[in-house]
């Protein structure tokens, strides 16, 4: 018997008394991530506010232990079960879902809605993905047979990393009961082959210290009951003789022969070598304020300068000989940083793009990076420098006043142009998914009258108070904005018109009535509203509804004023 499993539960399996054997670490990383809307960039952001959609039982201890690490009880963070999954965090019910790196991004890159994915491998939880097991009594009973099936498997993953395209081909025309497209199986492959890393680690290989750690994350959790030892979870070949001093006085036997003429070539080829590399360190690194790397294909280290250290935190013993999409680059960042980057292998030009990147301590940090290839010889590696500054406060005061630009400055609602932005946004989502929505036009019966009896102060104060009540009063989900004057507009997120909207509407012409103290007066009002759905019986353009809530709002008010009217004939 031979399976796949991951490692949580295979190991917790052992430790409670289980009969199996790990027989290698298929994946060097595991794929499982919360992914998150934009806003929430770490478990601090997430015990804040929202719900977090996890699978039931200890399925996704990793994903927990990230808010233990940041010192977050467990119990201050609103958990809540896996229902709809992505749709859920498309419909904003949660701020983040447990999710395969090699699968939910996807969708969210390819519909272009912004995420974050929070990985527990920046966080210190750095667990195996999928992992190859049999029985200890297949073991001891027939031990040829167990080591031919686990060379032969990890032989088959080799091949199919090395052909990538022919595996997909099979899948997508054999075996694709998921309905996958070819360019979501080319990503679901690319993420994985980074997460096995074939380049730098034999596939198969796992680390006894990595499965204590793993071990040591459960033990928070209790799960584990007793204290055996991992000594017989690992798989241990039968030893076959030993050819180890053959190969070593053959290997002698060459290099004697070799190494006469190998020490002129090096003499040569050192001395060249060592000058392009002392004028490299001393241009580009031991004199830059900028943090400073050089890497070449396949986007690996070959050098890592002291401000690097400094800015992002690994060593350059940690960085050099490691991809840096594996630790630098965030996963909703991949696809545009590879995208600019092979531009800059086309000429010898400088190149300049701003994107996140991770530091050592799993924050996240804006850089402007300047790139450029670096000259080369026709023997030589074809390496990039690529210069790093620190743009973080720049790039969030530049989106504050971003904000500010999105906002009424007197009541700070959104504005116009804001409200007209996520209405479209809304629009074109429920265009999609055939959902339906809701606009709403609130208009105050007896603003002018305010303003010539009291002066401006006094309607601007009231123009404050009411929209601090409308705030108050509308969902998280819905959207109230000043459109100007005394105009307000509401953007009713629903799913079809027979959700119970009226409520809201009722309480904002509650909210409007209510009288306003300014001075020793009191400053009454009240308001008209106008209501227009957009659903599959009412499809209709943006304009369209706008011109639909335009007229119910002056229908209300020759109802009679302070009520609200909806468009049931369009």
């Amino acid at each position: 018997m031979f399976a796949i499993s991951n490692c949580y539960s295979l190991v917790i399996d052992f430790l409670n008394g289980a009969d199996v054997v790990m027989l290698g670490a298929i994946f060097q990383h595991s794929p499982n991530v919360l992914l998150s809307l934009k806003e929430y960039q770490s478990p601090v952001d997430l015990a804040k506010g929202g719900a977090v959609s996890l699978l039931s039982g200890d399925q996704d201890i990793e994903l927990k232990a990230m808010f233990l690490k940041e010192g977050i009880d467990l119990l201050k963070v609103n958990f809540v079960q896996n229902k709809n999954h992505l749709n859920d965090l498309l419909d904003k019910k949660v701020a983040a879902i447990n999710a395969y790196s090699s699968n939910e991004p996807f969708f969210m890159t390819k519909q272009n809605i912004p995420f974050s994915i929070i990985e527990p491998r920046n966080y210190g939880l750095d667990f195996y993905g999928d992992t190859l097991f049999t029985s200890k009594e297949l073991c001891k009973t027939d031990p040829l047979a167990v080591e031919k099936f686990r060379k032969t498997t990890m032989r088959g993953w080799e091949y199919a990393l090395n052909n990538m395209d022919e595996i997909i081909e099979i899948i997508f025309t054999q075996y694709n009961t998921q309905n996958k497209t070819k360019e979501h199986l080319k990503y679901e492959a690319k993420v994985l082959k980074k997460l096995i890393n074939p380049e730098f680690v034999q596939i198969g290989h796992s680390n006894p210290g990595r499965w204590e750690h793993i071990v040591g994350v459960y033990k928070m959790f209790n799960f584990i009951k007793g204290n055996r030892n991992l000594d017989d979870f690992y798989y241990n070949s039968e030893q076959k003789v030993d050819f180890t001093w053959f190969y070593i006085y053959i290997a002698l036997a060459v290099l004697v022969a070799l190494v006469f003429a190998f020490i002129a070539y090096y003499i040569f080829s050192i001395n060249k070598k060592l000058e392009k590399v002392s004028l490299r360190h001393k241009i580009l690194f031991q004199n830059s304020a900028s943090a400073g790397i050089v890497w070449r294909e396949g986007y690996v280290v070959t050098d890592w300068n002291a401000q690097a250290q400094k800015m992002f935190g690994w060593s350059g013993d940690e960085a050099i000989g490691r991809s840096f999409f594996d630790f630098l680059v965030p996963q909703d960042e991949e696809l545009r940083v590879e995208k600019n980057l092979k531009k800059v292998l086309q000429d010898y030009e400088m190149h300049i793009f701003i994107n996140k990147n991770y530091t050592k301590d799993g924050k996240v940090v804006i850089c402007e990076w300047h790139n450029t290839l670096l000259p080369q010889n026709n023997e030589d590696v074809q390496e990039v420098v690529s210069l790093a500054i620190d743009i973080t406060q720049r790039y969030l005061e530049e989106e504050r006043l971003k904000k500010q630009a999105n906002h009424d400055a007197l009541t700070l609602l959104s504005n116009r142009y804001h409200f007209e932005e996520v209405l479209q946004k809304r629009y074109s989502l429920a265009k999609r998914y055939n959902l339906a929505f809701g606009v709403a036009f609130i208009d105050l019966d007896g603003f002018k009258a305010i303003n010539d009896n009291y002066g401006h102060s006094a309607g601007d104060y009231l123009l404050k108070t009411l929209a601090q009540r409308f705030q108050k009063i509308v969902r998280q989900e819905d959207t109230i904005a000043r459109l100007g004057g005394d105009e307000f507009a509401l953007l009713l997120n629903i799913h079809d018109e027979n959700e119970p909207y009226q409520f809201v509407l009722s309480r904002i012409l509650e909210a409007a009535s209510k009288p306003v103290k300014y001075n020793e007066h009191e400053l009454k009002i009240s308001a008209s509203v106008g209501v227009s759905f957009y659903s599959t019986q009412n499809d209709v353009g943006v304009e369209e509804l706008l011109h639909q809530a335009d007229i119910s709002m002056y229908e209300a008010k020759k109802s009679g004023k302070n009520r609200y009217f909806v468009c049931k004939e369009c």
